[in-house]
C-alpha cells in the first residue's frame, strides 16, 4: 500500500527519515575531539597573526595564517619522521602554488589554465592514497585565494610568508612542548585505549567497534614506524606493543560479551552483573590510557576483578543439570568465561606497563602502503581518479577564469567569486554519494558559520588584536571538532575564513551574507557535475567491497576452527578477527555513502543493504564462537570436513556476490554439523559434556544458518542485476495499468 500524507503512519515514516537524514549530517562520527590539532592551529595561528599586526603588516600575517591552517589541518599520522616528510612536502607545493597564483593574479584565461591543470593532477593523484587526497585540495584552495588577493603584496614577501606559516606548522609537529609533549607512540596507544573505553561503554554501538579497531591498528603501525634513539626506546615500544595487542583481544571479548547478551536474557542479577563488569573495563582502559600518555603507573584493576568475582558466583555449575537448565547454566558459564579473559587481558595490559622487565614481543613493522595504481592506470579515462580529475579542473578552471574576467563586477550579488570556486573543490568528490553529503553539510555549516562570523565582527572588527582573538578560538574549535563531523567543521571554519578576510582586506560583516550565496551556487554547480559528468557511484564500488568483507569472514572463521583444534595459537585469531571487523566496518562506510545516491535507502533496504546486515551479523557470531572456545581448544567432532565446508561455501558467495551472479547450490549446510550434535547430544546423556563443545556447536549452527541466508541473499542481488535499471523518474511513475 503506497503511503500517502493521508495515511496514519506517513507522519511517522517522515519524522523517522527525518531523524535519520539529521543523523547522517550532524550526527557526531566515531572520531573523538582532537585536543591536540587545537592547540596545534592555536599555535600555527597566534605567532604569524601577532607578528604581523605588530609590525604592521596584517596582510603577510593573514598569508602566513593561510599556510599555517590549511597545513595543520592535515594530520599525516605516524612519527616525526612521517610528519616532517609530508609537511616538508607541504612547505614546497604551497610556495609553488603561491608563485603560480601571484604570477597569474588578474589574467583570467592563465588562471583558469593553470587551476585546470592543478585540478586534474590533484583529481589523479587521489589514485595513490590518503596523504594526497588530503593535501591536493588545500593546494587549490590556497592557488585561489592567493590568485585572489587584493591588494597583494610584493612577490617575494608573498611566497616567503606562506613558506614561513607552513613551516611554522612543521615545526609545531616535531618539537616537543612543554604543554603537550609530542609523543607519537604513546600518544596513540592512549587513543587506542580511549577508544576501546569508549566501546565498553557502549557495546551495542557497531561505529564505536569499528572506531576502536582502528585506532588500535594505527597505534600499532605508528609504536613500529617510530625509530627513536631514545635510552630505553626498545622496552617502551615493546611494553606499547603488549598493550595493544591485549587491547585488540579486549575489543574482541567485549564483542562476544554484548553478543551473548543478546542472543539470550538473563536473569536480572546476571545482567547487573555483566553490566557491572563493562563499566570496570571502561575505567580500567581509562587508566591505561591516562597512564600510557602521562607516563604513570596504571592502577591494578581491582574493582574489575571483583565484578568478575561477582558474576563468577552467579554462574551455577552445570554438573548434574538437565534440560532447560543445563542450557541456561551453560549459556552463563560462557558469559563468565568472557567476563574472565577480559579481567586477564586488561590485567596483561597494566603488567606490560609496570613490569621490571619489558616484555618479549615481536613488532612488525608496517609495509609500506602501496602507491595505489600505476600512472598509466590513473591516467586512464575510466579510472575513478582520471575522471575526478577533470571534473574537478574543468570546474574550477571555468570558475577561476570566469570570476576572474569579473572581478570587481556583481554577478547575481557575488563580487568575490572565488568563494564560489573554493566551495566547488570541497563539494566536487570522487562518487556522488559523497558530493550530496558534502553538499548539504556545507551549504548548513556556511550559513551557520556566516552568522556566527557576522557576530563576531560586528563586536571586534576595526580592532587588530580583538580580531586576533577571534580568530585563535574559532580556528581552534574548528581544529578540535573535524575528526567528529564535517557539519560542525564547516560551521567553525567559515567564520575563521571570513574573518581572516576582513583582517587582510578590510571586509566588513556585508561578505557574510555573499559567501552564503556563493556556497549556494557552488553546491548547484557542484552536485550538476556530480550527477551527470562522468559520475562515479559508490553502488558501483558496494559489490567488491563486500565480497572482500565475506573473504575476510570466511578467513577468520577458517583461524577459529584452526586454533580450536590446536593447530594456531590464539594470538593468531585476534589478527584475522580484526581484519574481518575493519571489512564489514568498510562495507558500510559504502553503504552509507550510497544513501544519499539513491531514493530508495531512505525507504526500504535493498539486496545489498541485506547482505551487508548479514556479514556484519556473521562476523559478530564468528567472535561470540572465539569467545566460548576454551583456553586448551575443544575437540569438534568431523572439524576438518565443517570448516572446509563453510569457509568454502564462503568464498563461494563472496565470488558471486562480487561479479553479481547466482552462487553454486549450497545444499543443507547444518546437515554438515550432524556429528558434532550427535556427540553433544550423546555427551549430555551420559552427563559428561566436554567443555565449551555444546556453545561452539550452537554457533556453528548459527554461522551454518548466516551462511545460508547470504547464499539466498546474493542469489536476490543477482536476479535484481539482471532486471533493467530505471532511473528516479521510472520509479516515481505509476506502472502502467495501475490504478489511480
Amino acid at each position: 500500500m503506497e503511503i500517502t500524507a493521508s495515511h496514519p503512519g506517513a507522519l511517522g515514516m517522515e519524522g523517522r527519515r527525518a531523524r535519520r537524514l539529521g543523523l547522517y549530517l550532524a550526527g557526531p562520527g566515531p572520531g573523538r575531539p582532537a585536543h591536540l590539532a587545537a592547540l596545534r592551529m592555536a599555535i600555527a595561528l597566534a605567532a604569524p597573526l601577532a607578528i604581523g599586526i605588530a609590525v604592521g603588516r596584517p596582510d603577510l600575517a593573514v598569508l602566513a595564517a593561510l599556510g599555517a591552517v590549511f597545513t595543520s589541518v592535515v594530520e599525516p599520522g605516524g612519527g616525526y619522521g612521517r610528519h616532517l616528510r609530508v609537511y616538508g612536502v607541504m612547505t614546497m607545493l604551497n610556495a609553488l602554488v603561491v608563485m603560480l597564483a601571484l604570477a597569474c593574479s588578474g589574467h583570467a584565461v592563465a588562471a583558469g589554465v593553470v587551476m585546470l591543470l592543478l585540478g586534474v593532477s590533484a583529481g589523479v593523484s587521489t589514485a595513490w592514497g590518503a596523504i594526497p587526497t588530503l593535501v591536493a585540495p588545500t593546494c587549490l584552495v590556497l592557488f585561489v585565494v592567493a590568485q585572489a588577493f587584493t591588494p597583494a603584496p610584493a612577490f617575494g614577501w608573498s611566497v616567503l610568508a606562506v613558506t614561513v606559516g607552513t613551516a611554522w606548522v612543521a615545526l609545531i609537529a616535531v618539537i616537543p612542548w612543554p604543554v603537550a609533549p609530542y609523543a607519537p607512540a604513546e600518544l596513540a596507544t592512549g587513543r587506542a585505549w580511549m577508544a576501546v573505553a569508549d566501546y565498553a561503554g557502549a557495546p551495542g554501538d557497531d561505529r564505536l567497534q569499528q572506531s576502536a579497531l582502528g585506532a588500535i591498528v594505527q597505534a600499532r603501525d605508528t609504536v613500529a614506524s617510530v625509530r627513536s634513539r631514545r635510552p630505553g626506546w626498545s622496552a617502551v615500544s615493546a611494553r606499547l606493543w603488549a598493550t595493544l595487542v591485549a587491547g585488540s583481544r579486549v575489543v574482541s571479548l567485549v564483542s562476544s560479551l554484548e553478543d551473548e547478551r543478546r542472543r539470550e536474557q538473563a536473569e536480572p542479577p546476571v545482567r547487573a552483573a555483566m553490566d557491572d563488569v563493562l563499566v570496570h573495563v571502561q575505567s580500567a582502559a581509562r587508566d591505561i590510557a591516562i597512564g600510557t600518555i602521562d607516563r604513570t603507573h596504571a592502577h591494578p584493576a581491582e574493582a574489575l576483578e571483583q565484578s568478575v568475582d561477582r558474576l563468577k558466583s552467579l554462574t551455577p555449575d552445570p554438573d548434574g543439570l538437565t534440560g532447560a537448565a543445563l542450557h541456561t547454566a551453560l549459556v552463563d558459564r560462557g558469559r563468565m568465561r568472557a567476563a574472565l579473559r577480559i579481567g586477564r587481558r586488561i590485567g596483561d595490559a597494566i603488567d606490560a606497563l609496570d613490569m621490571p622487565d619489558p616484555p618479549t614481543v615481536t613488532i612488525t613493522r608496517p609495509r609500506r602502503p602501496a602507491t595505489g595504481v600505476s600512472l598509466r592506470a590513473a591516467l586512464d579515462p575510466r579510472c575513478t581518479a582520471m575522471r575526478h580529475g577533470l571534473r574537478l579542473g574543468i570546474a574550477t578552471g571555468l570558475s577561476v577564469g570566469v570570476f576572474t574576467a569579473l572581478a570587481g563586477t556583481p554577478v547575481i550579488g557575488i563580487t568575490h567569486g572565488q568563494w564560489v570556486s573554493i566551495a566547488l573543490v570541497g563539494v566536487l568528490q570522487p562518487t556522488l554519494g559523497d558530493s550530496v553529503q558534502i553538499a548539504a553539510q556545507r551549504a548548513l555549516g556556511t550559513a551557520l558559520g556566516a552568522v556566527v562570523a557576522m557576530v563576531l565582527l560586528a563586536i571586534a572588527y576595526g580592532q587588530p588584536w580583538a580580531m586576533a582573538a577571534a580568530i585563535l578560538m574559532v580556528g581552534a574549535l574548528a581544529a578540535l571538532l573535524q575528526p567528529v563531523n564535517y557539519l560542525w567543521f564547516i560551521t567553525l571554519f567559515t567564520p575563521l575564513s571570513l574573518l581572516l578576510s576582513a583582517v587582510g582586506a578590510g571586509l566588513d560583516a556585508a561578505i557574510a551574507s555573499e559567501r552564503i550565496i556563493a556556497t549556494g551556487v557552488a553546491c548547484v554547480i557542484g552536485l550538476a557535475i556530480a550527477a551527470f559528468a562522468w559520475p562515479t557511484r559508490s553502488g558501483e564500488q558496494l559489490p567488491a567491497v563486500l565480497g572482500a568483507s565475506i573473504d575476510t569472514s570466511a578467513d577468520d572463521l577458517d583461524a577459529v576452527l584452526r586454533v580450536a583444534a590446536g593447530d594456531l595459537p590464539r594470538t593468531a585469531m585476534s589478527e584475522v578477527h580484526q581484519r574481518a571487523m575493519l571489512g564489514v566496518d568498510d562495507a558500510a562506510r559504502v553503504l552509507q555513502a550510497r544513501m544519499g545516491e539513491s531514493i530508495e535507502a531512505f525507504s526500504r533496504p535493498d539486496a545489498l543493504a541485506e547482505i551487508e546486515a548479514t556479514a556484519m551479523q556473521l562476523v559478530r557470531d564468528i567472535g561470540t564462537l572465539a569467545g566460548r572456545i576454551p583456553i586448551d581448544g575443544v575437540a569438534i567432532p568431523g572439524a576438518a570436513d565443517l570448516r572446509a565446508q563453510l569457509t568454502g561455501a564462503l568464498r563461494d558467495v563472496a565470488a558471486a556476490v562480487r561479479a553479481g551472479t547466482s552462487p553454486p547450490a549450497l545444499g543443507d549446510l547444518p546437515d554438515c554439523l550432524a556429528e558434532a550434535h550427535a556427540a553433544v547430544d550423546d555427551a549430555r546423556t551420559a552427563e559428561d559434556i566436554p567443555r565449551g563443545l555444546a556453545g561452539t556447536v550452537d554457533m556453528l549452527d548459527a554461522i551454518a544458518f548466516a551462511t545460508q541466508r547470504l547464499a539466498r541473499e546474493a542469489g536476490e542481488w543477482a536476479a535484481a542485476s539482471a532486471q533493467p535499471r530505471l532511473h528516479w523518474w521510472q520509479r516515481l511513475a505509476p506502472a502502467a495499468g495501475a490504478p489511480a
